[in-house]
C-alpha cells in the first residue's frame, strides 16, 4: 500500500462521502489530517476516531477558510497537501432549476475550492513537496443529462482551474491532480427534494462505486514519487457505463 508517513493533509468536505473516506485512507497510509466541513460535531467525532483535528468552516466563506487553514497549519505543524472534496449537486435544467441552487453549486464547487487553495498555497509551497488534489467528476468531462448541465459546468470549471493552477505552479514544488469519478455512493443527493431527488438517489445507490475506491486513488496521487505528477484520474463504475 502507498505510504504517506508524516504527511500533513487538509481534507475539505470531510464530514461524509469521499471526503471522510479520503481522510480515513490518508491516516491508514500513515498521514495526519485536518478535517474541514460545516458540521462541527460530525467532524469532531471523525477527528477523534482518526487522531486528527477538526477545523469547522464553510468553504464559501473565505474568512472562515483563512481561520480554518491557519488552525490546521498550527495544529499539524505545517501543511503538505489539500484534498478539495467539498461539493454539492442539485439537478435541474436552466429553465426549471432554482436560481438559489445554481448559486449554491457555483459557490461550493468552484469558489469554495478556490478559497481553500488560495489560502493553502503558501503553506504547500513552504513544505517543499506540496500537493493539491481536486475532486471533480466525470461530469467535468462530459454532460450526462439535461438536468446535470449546471452541475457539469461547475466541474468543467474545476478541470480548467486545475490545469491553470498546474501552469501557475510549473516551477514550484506543488503538484496538482484532478480526480474525476462517475457515480459514487455518497449522501450528495440527500438534500434533493421531490421526485428528482428520489430518482437521483436511486441512480447513485444502484450504480455508485464505494467512496473508498476514490479515496485510495487520492492516496495514490499523494504518494506518487515527486518526479512524477499524476495529472488526472478518471474512473467510472462498470454499472454506470452499462446504464
Amino acid at each position: 500500500m502507498a505510504r504517506l508517513d508524516a504527511r500533513r493533509v487538509l481534507v475539505t468536505g470531510a464530514s461524509s462521502g469521499i471526503g471522510a473516506a479520503a481522510a480515513r485512507a490518508v491516516v491508514s497510509a500513515g498521514g495526519t489530517v485536518a478535517l474541514l466541513a460545516r458540521r462541527s460535531e460530525v467532524l469532531r467525532d471523525l477527528a477523534a476516531e482518526l487522531g486528527g483535528m477538526a477545523v469547522p468552516a464553510d468553504v464559501t466563506d473565505v474568512e472562515a477558510v483563512r481561520g480554518a487553514v491557519a488552525s490546521a497549519v498550527d495544529g499539524l505543524g505545517g501543511l503538505d497537501a489539500i484534498v478539495n472534496s467539498a461539493g454539492v449537486m442539485r439537478p435541474g435544467t436552466v429553465e426549471d432549476g432554482r436560481p438559489e441552487e445554481f448559486r449554491l453549486m457555483l459557490e461550493v464547487n468552484v469558489l469554495g475550492l478556490l478559497h481553500v487553495t488560495h489560502v493553502a498555497l503558501p503553506h504547500l509551497r513552504r513544505s517543499g513537496a506540496g500537493d493539491v488534489v481536486n475532486i471533480s467528476s466525470m461530469s467535468g468531462r462530459r454532460i450526462p443529462s439535461a438536468t446535470a448541465g449546471v452541475y457539469a459546468g461547475t466541474k468543467f470549471a474545476v478541470h480548467a482551474i486545475s490545469e491553470g493552477l498546474r501552469l501557475e505552479l510549473a516551477d514550484q514544488p506543488v503538484r496538482v491532480t484532478t480526480v474525476a469519478p462517475g457515480y459514487v455512493d455518497t449522501p450528495i443527493g440527500d438534500d434533493v427534494d421531490g421526485d428528482r431527488g428520489e430518482e437521483f438517489r436511486d441512480q447513485f445507490a444502484t450504480h455508485g462505486m464505494s467512496p473508498d475506491v476514490v479515496a485510495d486513488l487520492v492516496v495514490t496521487a499523494l504518494a506518487t514519487p515527486r518526479e512524477v505528477e499524476l495529472v488526472e484520474v478518471a474512473l467510472l463504475p462498470t454499472g454506470e457505463r452499462r446504464s
